[in-house]
């Protein structure tokens, strides 16, 4: 059956509320907008980020098509990047970051993440007044980075700074910051360069980050330009999303007190509450792909050289997979967070991000569980992504 002769629900993928999204999910998996197809509910959404027959790499580089990042060598260099690759060539960068986020590697670092965590929190003078953003969200990813490859703490704001400075316009569609996202990814690889080469010049090599780099450009794994992309996404992908995950699962967890008595009251639920978090307010509202030739998904056939956009946002409240889907509910079963993506596309850097939210959330019940908030707290929501842009909390 095609796509053409069946009567798909009409939404507009830039404004559409979830009660509308709730509405169209109620008709049909999949739904047309100006821009694709649209996939609603849960399990399809899995079939179409799991398919090997589409496409990703294309995905981001229409981000910087409308960001306006189309030609010279920022357009050339982003090409080389592993977001904006498929095939043969997206194997080959992707393996030696497979190495380095290995979950048994990852685990290795939960005391000092916690250890950076506490850093952080003894650094806050006014324990009645925190900026939670500003103070402690936009701390900890940067600092966990400079860990990862051995870099002096002192340069974690920096690493905040390009980090924001380039994903964020891309991610938002924030034209109006596309020179500062251009002078950041260049800032970026010089500084990965340089703190390539001093790492390079120490004349010994160990276990962080950087030297497993190294180590792997001296097998002739990467070439030198590789290894500094390598180094570029790897701060890229370390910081933005962890940050704004962190204020959305504190802002959930805080909106409601009971909500965050019951997390004190009992460590066990944190890594489920902090996945039920990432359904009801996921960082990623979508996630696309492109389809380059015609595909069944699902038994509906879809036309070639077409994208289709998977609905986080209404997937992670499909009624037919999560009862009560609108309702925060400790205790539920949740089969993946789709926000990670799927199949060979799968978020690599998933499991630092759930043990930095996961030591963060511990941390704070240890230390100050009797945190609240103070007044509302706000959010930029666009369809690829949610920013927190308020969260005011008292820690005592």
């Amino acid at each position: 059956m095609n796509t053409s002769d069946i009567d798909l629900p009409w939404i507009d993928a830039q404004t559409t509320s979830l009660d509308e999204l709730a509405g169209a999910r109620a008709r049909s998996w999949l739904a047309r907008s100006d821009r694709g197809f649209e996939v609603l509910r849960f399990h399809e959404g899995v079939a179409v980020l799991e398919s090997r027959d589409l496409e990703k790499g294309k995905s981001f580089r229409r981000r910087l098509d409308e960001l306006g990042i189309v030609d010279g060598k920022i357009r050339a260099d982003w090409e080389q990047m592993i977001v904006c690759t498929d095939g043969p060539h997206r194997d080959h960068v992707r393996a030696p970051l497979i190495a380095l986020f290995r979950g048994s590697q990852i685990n290795k670092l939960r005391s000092a993440i916690r250890g950076i965590i506490e850093g952080v929190l003894d650094e806050i003078n006014d324990l009645d007044s925190v900026d939670f953003m500003a103070d402690i969200a936009w701390k900890i990813p940067p600092r966990v980075y400079c860990h990862l490859v051995s870099a002096p703490y002192e340069d974690a704001p920096r690493v905040a700074r390009l980090s924001d400075s380039t994903l964020a316009p891309i991610l938002t569609g924030d034209v109006s910051r596309r020179q500062e996202s251009i002078d950041a990814f260049n800032a970026t690889c010089d500084f990965v360069r340089a703190h390539l080469d001093a790492r390079r010049a120490s004349g010994s090599l160990g276990e962080d980050f950087t030297s497993v780099m190294i180590k792997q450009q001296l097998d002739g794994l990467l070439t030198e330009e590789e290894l500094i992309f390598e180094g570029t996404a790897l701060l890229q992908a370390s910081v933005d999303n962890t940050v704004h995950q962190m204020g959305l699962a504190f802002g959930t967890f805080l909106e409601e007190s009971d909500r965050w008595a019951q997390v004190v009251s009992n460590e066990a639920l944190i890594p489920n509450a902090v996945e039920e978090v990432m359904r009801l307010r996921p960082r990623f509202g979508t996630i696309f792909r492109y389809i380059p030739a015609p595909v069944e998904i699902e038994g509906r056939q879809l036309p070639g050289d077409s994208w289709i956009f998977v609905s986080v946002r209404s997937a992670g409240r499909d009624e037919g997979v999560f009862e009560a889907a609108d309702e925060f509910r400790f205790g539920r079963r949740h089969p993946r967070s789709l926000q990670f993506g799927a199949g060979p596309f799968n978020c690599l850097g998933q499991t630092l991000a759930r043990l930095e939210l996961h030591e963060l959330v511990k941390v704070l019940r240890e230390r100050y569980p009797a945190m609240r908030m103070i007044g509302d707290w706000t959010a930029h929501h666009t369809n690829a992504v949610t920013e927190v842009t308020r969260l005011h909390v008292a820690l005592c």
